[in-house]
Parts: C-alpha cells; sequence; structure tokens
C-alpha cells in the first residue's frame, strides 16, 4: 500500500513539473529569418455534404528563427489568454520588420514544445531586439517557483501538524479507554469481592441458626 502511495505521489509530482515545464516562460535568444502563414484545417462536428463533418480553415502565424549555432527554431504565433496576449497579428507585423534588418538578433518569450511527431510548437508571447551576448535573467519563474515551494513547505507542514495532533488525540483516546475499560474492570472486582462477603456473612448466619 506504501508503495501504490509513494508511485501515485510521483506520478502527481512528475504530472505538476510537466504542466509548469510547459506553461512558464522561457527566452530563447536567436536570429530572426522572418515570418509565415499557415493554412490550418481542422475538421469539426457537423453536416458537411460529402463526409458529415463540417471543416473549419484558419491561419495561424509562425516565427521562423536560428540559434547562433545556425539550427532551426519556429515558433507559433497565437493569441494566449493565460498570458493576456490578444495582438497576435501585431506580433507577426513587428516580427517581419525586425527581420528585415541586418541586426535582427532577438529574445522570444515563449511557452510549450516543440514536438515534430505532433506538429506542436511553441508559442511566441513576445519579441524584442536584444545585442550579442545577451543572457535573460528569468527572474519571473524565479519568483514564482519559489513562492510555489513556500506554499507547498506550508502546506505540508499544517498537514504534518493536523496528523500528528490526530495521532497525538487517538493515542490520548487509547489511554482513557484503557484506564476507563481498567476502572470498569476493578469496579467489577470490588462488587464481585462485595457480593462474595455478603454471600459468605449470610452463608455463615444460616449455619449458626
Amino acid at each position: 500500500m506504501k508503495r501504490f502511495g509513494y508511485a501515485l505521489i510521483g506520478v502527481i509530482v512528475i504530472a505538476i513539473g510537466a504542466a509548469l515545464h510547459y506553461a512558464l516562460p522561457q527566452v530563447d535568444v536567436v536570429r530572426l529569418i522572418g515570418t509565415d502563414v499557415k493554412r490550418v484545417d481542422t475538421q469539426e462536428s457537423g453536416t458537411d455534404n460529402e463526409s458529415g463533418n463540417s471543416v473549419s480553415t484558419t491561419d495561424v502565424y509562425f516565427v521562423l528563427t536560428e540559434t547562433e549555432q545556425g539550427e532551426p527554431r519556429n515558433y507559433r504565433n497565437e493569441d494566449a489568454i493565460i498570458y493576456g496576449k490578444f495582438d497576435s497579428s501585431n506580433l507577426h507585423t513587428r516580427a517581419r520588420s525586425i527581420a528585415q534588418d541586418e541586426d535582427n538578433l532577438v529574445a522570444v518569450r515563449h511557452y510549450g514544445w516543440r514536438l515534430p511527431i505532433f506538429s506542436m510548437f511553441p508559442n511566441a508571447v513576445k519579441i524584442w531586439q536584444v545585442e550579442p551576448g545577451y543572457r535573460h535573467l528569468p527572474l519571473f519563474n524565479i519568483v514564482f517557483l519559489t513562492l510555489l515551494a513556500a506554499g507547498v513547505g506550508y502546506l505540508a507542514w499544517r498537514v504534518r501538524r493536523v496528523l500528528s495532533a490526530r495521532r497525538e488525540a487517538n493515542e490520548a483516546a487509547r489511554v482513557e479507554r484503557e484506564a476507563q475499560a481498567e476502572r470498569e474492570r476493578m469496579a467489577r472486582r470490588d462488587n464481585d469481592e462485595s457480593q462474595r462477603a455478603r454471600d459468605e456473612f449470610l452463608s455463615d448466619d444460616n449455619s449458626s441458626s
């Protein structure tokens, strides 16, 4: 049972870690090459004449970059409610403008994963030009993870206190039950001795008469 509990805790920790790694912002320093727009068709439940499904077509913006080592690194450019991003077209225009400059080294703040097998790209949230040698300090992630660790530590401390208090209460209740049982046993023994003494007294009276 303990192994199952430890395994469940491990799965939960891995799931939370993966979710944080996906959702927390990261910054890449890359060379901006250009932008692209791709039309993506998605099937939706509906009443299409041929297949029985409706097809929805949307334009998806992409930001095309490469690392300083020349490795391609591309990002999708879509609105993101959790980041308060609703200006994908403006970011697309800014990226196109920067790509035309000779000094096109930029920092790209993004979230998400690049999974080629699923055609998944990280979503670019912000782009700004930087100087060569720029190193980004992830201050938001440091503060967020510190507060999260503090909150988890405080929650674990509170849970331990509650469990400890419950164990102490259960132990006190057990001791009280044992003491009560001992008192009842002593009372029954005293009653038995009293009853035995009365019986012997009555027996002696009967024999003397």
